[in-house]
């Protein structure tokens, strides 16, 4: 079949394929990807135009403006994917107010209808996939590296009946891009070194120099089929992989390891997952280990080295017939939940309550997101994940984001 090029919007096929992106991503059509089963030779270029309304609860109220919340650009996204006989293309890249940076890019190949090779930035295999919360924020999981985490390596996909397997080997993660921060110009959040001396770091007052390497990742999930729409896939994942200290040259160890349900069942759509983390890196004689500097959105912050994740989550569809343009609105509600085993740490909490509106191609995210020790639902940004504080209180962040794809 004929290699073609298309501008186009989003076919029908495209459109059933959704993913929830927070912070860097919507409940979205994401074009022909690779990642979906095999299809005819083919080529397509698209991307989203995103904006946000926000009103925070820990912002002054000073002035008409914050009273009544903001307007801000959110992102502006380039798609392209493709086929060419048995070789997949597909690759994203995003822009920022002031940064930007590559989601992901891979080339694969299909030994099969059931078997692939993806080499390149690929989303990392580990618990549900490909997101594990239904709202724009994502949940825990997410700022902890554990959710809709891209690196850059080799992953093998397998399908064969009820199984999904996948394996991979990451070199390194998937790297910065344009931005101010030392390293944290990226989109999913990685373990990076930090420098007091750099001005846009200067408020986490540390020094850190690690960066992940040589990581392994291994997810194994299989679908119980009840009737048609009716199904439930249970799995588990596991990750290993080392961190390396620009200092003392040393390299440190991390391991997590997950076990996960999701539920289909008519319109409604359950989410559940538990996962158990590690970072024991190789810092300088007298450092502090209790914690490491994580990074994404040219901002990095700490989070505690050891402890264990839950997280829940529903959503109820409802197809539209006679309301104009609206042709679906779904609910859901998020908790998720960090339990820091150092003594002394403050566990963190999120929960999302909003909807989803699609109306063609222009989706609506409208959440009411509330969090305590959560760094982007709080003033406390640098410590919220590490330290915290026992007594920092619940933070609200009412958000409507309106994307355009194309």
């Amino acid at each position: 079949m004929g290699w073609s090029l298309a501008l186009s919007s989003h076919s029908s096929r495209v459109i059933a394929l959704a993913a929830v992106c927070s912070l860097g991503g919507v409940l979205l059509p994401l074009g022909a990807s690779a990642e979906e089963s095999p299809t005819p030779d083919h080529f397509r270029v698209g991307g989203a135009l995103r904006f946000n309304y926000f009103v925070k609860s820990w912002e002054g109220q000073e002035n008409n403006r914050q009273r009544w919340g903001d307007v801000a650009f959110d992102t502006f996204r380039v798609n392209a994917d493709g086929r060419l006989s048995q070789m997949l293309l597909s690759a994203e890249y995003r822009f920022y107010a002031g940064y930007s940076m590559l989601h992901h890019g891979y080339v694969g190949y299909a030994f099969s209808e059931s078997t692939q090779l993806q080499f390149g930035v690929h989303r990392a295999p580990f618990g549900l996939q490909p997101y594990a919360s239904h709202n724009w924020f994502f949940g825990l999981p997410y700022y902890l590296g554990f959710e809709d985490d891209h690196d850059l390596g080799l992953k093998l996909v397998h399908e064969r009946g009820a199984w999904n397997l996948q394996v991979a080997f990451y070199k390194n993660d998937e790297g910065s891009f344009t931005g101010r921060s030392t390293a944290s110009a990226r989109y999913s959040y990685d373990v990076v070194p930090v420098s007091s001396t750099n001005p846009v770091e200067a408020y986490l007052g540390v020094d850190q120099a690690n960066s992940e390497t040589n990581q392994l990742n291994a997810r194994a999930a299989y679908t119980f089929t009840h009737a048609v729409g009716f199904t439930t896939q249970v799995g588990a994942s596991l990750q290993a992989g080392q961190l390396y200290n620009a200092v003392t040259g040393r390299s440190g160890l991390r391991g997590a390891a997950a076990v996960h349900l999701e539920g289909d069942y008519g319109r409604w759509n359950v989410k559940l997952q538990a996962l158990h983390y590690a970072f024991r890196p190789a810092n300088p004689e007298g450092s502090d280990n209790g914690f490491v500097t994580m990074g994404a959105y040219d901002a990095p912050y700490k989070v505690a080295g050891q402890g264990t994740v839950v997280a829940a989550g529903v959503s109820y569809g409802i197809p539209l017939t006679s309301w104009g343009p609206i042709t679906r609105i779904s609910f859901h509600e998020d908790f998720s939940l960090l339990k820091k085993t150092r003594a002394g740490y403050a566990d963190s909490y999120q929960n999302a309550l909003g909807s989803l509106i699609t109306a063609g191609p222009v989706y609506t995210y409208v959440d009411v997101v509330t969090g305590k020790n959560q760094p982007w639902i709080g003033a406390n940004y640098g410590d919220a994940l590490a330290e915290g504080s026992s007594t920092a209180p619940w933070e609200m962040r009412f958000n409507v984001n309106v994307g355009y794809y194309f």
